[in-house]
């Protein structure tokens, strides 16, 4: 087989032990695509990667082993060598020598904003997840986030609820569905969205590969929110690795006496951009013509009711009966006008929340 920069990138991306750190050295040294490595000495290689000469020598002969998978991968893999590889992916100090996809790869070339936050999210997390991601998507911007339960599912999900597409970065292969519990979303986003992943195909959940996935998020996008974190969350990694790659960083506020919010409430110390709503957003990434105006209020029967709910929490419909003081049955028809105009979201155990 003729070898070409892209089968080269190719094989290099199938080689566990190239890591972000030697991935950068790699093309430090040897520039973009690093293909005068395949001409250099296993000796050489050892010393500046750090690695055994065995595996050197896989650096110099990548093909030797993986030709016929690199056959197989060539469609479905966007490397270095193309010019449709993301622009700013591209520009980060690490960048993946090769990203395997399944779904609309155009959506790389569009201006995207990454929502992350809590795999153990609260009810005004996911609310405002699912809030943010909705109007970020509705003025034209993708959401990328990493396909994570809680907060990053509830983004997916709302851009994908309002018809917008949405892009998943795994930290597994691309045909690894993780956790999976979110299989039904995995496959709608396969269908509406992009699912991204440098890991080779059949790669399954290891820890390690997750914080390396989350320079990807960071690095595709214009800005990270931040919407929920405790001081220990994967998620603020992201924030870091957005900080390090020049991005702006945005969090989300929420109350002092939740350890969710300890970490945001850290990030905006530090100087990330506190989000209230979606302008915040918008301002920052100099796209005002995206900037969409604030709501109206509902027509004035309605307020009243929606001034019962909050965003912070789910309410129970008989608590809201009883502090406006009417009947339970007397609701039915506002919450479903509320609701049809986006208001607020159903939960379940006859319980809504306020979205705007």
């Amino acid at each position: 087989m003729k070898e070409t920069p892209r089968d080269l990138l190719i094989a290099w991306s199938l080689l566990p032990f190239l890591t972000p750190n030697r991935t950068r050295l790699l093309l430090e040294v040897f520039g973009e695509p690093p293909t005068g490595a395949r001409n250099s000495s296993s000796t050489v290689l050892a010393s500046l990667l750090s690695i055994d000469q065995a595996q050197a020598e896989q650096v110099r002969n990548p093909l030797q082993l993986n030709e016929a998978r690199v056959a197989a991968l060539r469609d479905s893999t966007i490397t270095l060598a193309d010019s449709d590889y993301p622009p700013l992916l591209r520009a980060i100090i690490d960048p993946p020598l090769a990203l395997h996809v399944r779904g609309d790869r155009t959506l790389l070339a569009k201006p995207a904003v990454a929502i992350v936050g809590s795999r153990r999210a609260s009810p005004y997390a996911i609310n405002v997840a699912r809030g943010l991601a909705h109007d970020l998507a509705g003025t034209g911007l993708v959401v990328v986030s990493g396909l994570a339960i809680g907060v990053d599912a509830a983004a997916h999900e709302a851009a994908l609820d309002a018809s917008f597409p949405t892009i998943a970065v795994l930290g597994t292969g691309i045909d690894v569905v993780y956790p999976r519990t979110n299989r039904a979303l995995f496959k709608r986003i396969v269908e509406h969205g992009l699912l991204l992943s440098e890991f080779a195909p059949t790669t399954p959940p290891l820890a390690m590969n997750f914080p390396i996935r989350n320079r990807v998020i960071s690095g595709l996008t214009s800005g990270t929110i931040i919407v929920e974190a405790t001081s220990r969350s994967g998620s603020l990694i992201t924030a870091r690795t957005a900080a390090e790659q020049g991005r702006e960083v945005f969090a989300v506020p929420g109350s002092i006496y939740s350890a969710g919010s300890e970490g945001t409430h850290r990030l905006i110390q530090y100087g990330a951009k506190l989000v209230h709503d979606v302008n915040d957003v918008l301002e920052e990434l100099k796209m005002p013509f995206l900037t969409k105006d604030k709501p109206s209020e509902p027509e004035s029967p309605l307020r009243e009711v929606l001034a019962a709910f909050t965003r912070d929490e789910g309410t129970d419909i008989d608590h809201v009966a009883s502090h406006l003081g009417r009947a339970p049955s007397a609701l039915a028809e506002p919450l479903l006008q509320l609701e049809i105009g986006g208001w607020i979201r159903a939960l379940p155990g006859a319980r809504y929340v306020r979205v705007k």
